[in-house]
């Protein structure tokens, strides 16, 4: 149903907009966070100390989303989106606000656990949100705007890092989230409830177990959680890895290390919108195992230029091919299990998607962590390691992805999943 289907009346119309809006600031908040601390890095390492642990700041924040999608997915299908994704929000700026104030590199790591324990909230409930909005078809737009939006933060976010450590402090990278999120979470609270339906209170098994053996045994679910891991993997260590190789190798300042990334993170959101697209018409196999070749010849592009010591002109070419296909194999690993499954275990779903993307960074990065010399700077064997997770990825994805997706017709809960739900005083 499109934004203005005659199931919607004007306020009902406006109000899905709204609620739009707010998950998908909430989204970009999440996205923006992930990549605007990587310039400041080095600085915060030189300030703070803990040069050993470099790798911490990012596994750390990794680890508790890896966790907590887990948990929020589920609980998300038994006692609704609204709830879960609004204590995500609070953990997210409470993490933020807490490491904008670290006066050691200790602290500055345990607030990181907070910060990541909100994000895997808000990123995986943000999606489930907006797939219960729109049906599949005007979800092939709906993941063209977000992912763009997802892209433009990501993009953003290194510059306005690098921007913001040169000339007001490194602690604004992350109290700059505070005001956004609060405008995110008055947004959700005035435009949307949760569908009408009974839920019950989820046992601790089903927290620790959130995918049923059905589910698991859909042909596309599995292939989007092993693709995510991969996925996961390379995002997060690029994301580590490459502004520290300018700050060590191109003797870049913190701002060009920021955007370093840029060109990768303008190749996902290419990537990502239209991946979609061929999701829908060419199938899943194509969409994921299309994605990770093109990303493979960018990994081994990548690899071979820093082996060679050539130009970074050449480096940023390699990053943008590699995130051309990367966005396409992480978008449609999430949209193609969410519509195989039914309403009840779509949380659920997405938030394994997230958590083995989650895992498979951290424990890329804390691997690649160990590697290199004495500085933990960005050697050639952790430029290496991308090619083979974009080979594994290629190599699952023809494996186990199906051609064809079998969507779930499950009808959706009372008044439907894709409608506001007003309260019973309005």
């Amino acid at each position: 149903m499109a934004l203005s289907s005659p199931r919607l009346d004007a306020r009902a119309t406006q109000r899905r907009r709204v609620a739009t809006g707010s998950v998908l600031t909430a989204l970009v908040v999440a996205a923006f966070e992930g990549t605007v601390v990587t310039p400041a890095m080095p600085t915060i390492v030189r300030e703070l100390g803990g040069m050993s642990a470099y790798a911490w700041v990012f596994s750390a924040f990794l680890i508790a989303s890896t966790f907590a999608v887990l948990v929020c997915g589920k609980v998300a299908d038994a006692l609704g989106r609204r709830p879960v994704f609004l204590g995500g929000m609070v953990l997210f700026l409470a993490g933020s606000a807490l490491c904008g104030a670290a006066t050691s590199f200790g602290a500055l790591v345990a607030f990181r656990v907070i910060q990541g324990l909100g994000a895997g909230a808000l990123q995986p409930i943000a999606m489930v949100i907006s797939a219960d909005l729109y049906t599949l078809d005007e979800r092939a737009r709906i993941q063209g705007i977000f992912t763009g939006a997802w892209g433009v933060a990501n993009v953003v976010g290194p510059v306005i890092g690098g921007w913001i450590v040169m000339h007001l402090s490194w602690r604004w990278v992350f109290l700059v989230n505070v005001p956004v999120g609060v405008v995110s979470m008055v947004l959700l609270l005035a435009s949307y409830r949760d569908p009408l339906r009974g839920a019950s209170r989820p046992s601790l098994r089903g927290l620790l177990v959130p995918l049923p053996a059905p589910v698991l045994e859909v042909p596309a679910v599995r292939a989007g959680l092993v693709a995510s891991l991969f996925a996961g993997g390379i995002l997060a260590a690029c994301s580590a890895y490459v502004p520290l190789w300018m700050t060590t190798h191109a003797r870049a300042d913190a701002l060009d290390a920021g955007a370093a990334l840029v060109p990768m993170l303008i190749g996902w959101a290419l990537g990502s919108s239209f991946g979609v697209r061929v999701l829908v018409a060419r199938g899943m196999r194509t969409s994921v195992g299309g994605g990770f070749t093109i990303a493979l010849v960018g990994a081994v592009g990548l690899a071979l230029v820093v082996a060679a010591g050539a130009s970074t002109a050449l480096a940023m070419s390699c990053l943008a091919l590699l995130g051309l296909g990367l966005g396409p194999a992480a978008s449609t690993s999430l949209v193609g299990p969410q519509s195989c499954v039914p309403w009840a275990q779509r949380g659920a779903v997405t938030s394994a998607v997230y958590a083995l993307r989650a895992l498979g960074g951290s424990v890329v990065v804390a691997m690649l962590g160990a590697a290199g010399g004495g500085e933990h700077d960005a050697a050639l064997v952790r430029f290496t390691a991308l090619g083979f997770l974009a080979f594994a990825g290629v190599a699952a994805a023809a494996w186990m992805a199906p051609r064809v997706l079998h969507l779930d017709e499950e009808p959706e809960p009372a008044g439907g999943a894709g409608l506001y739900h007003p309260t019973a005083a309005e």
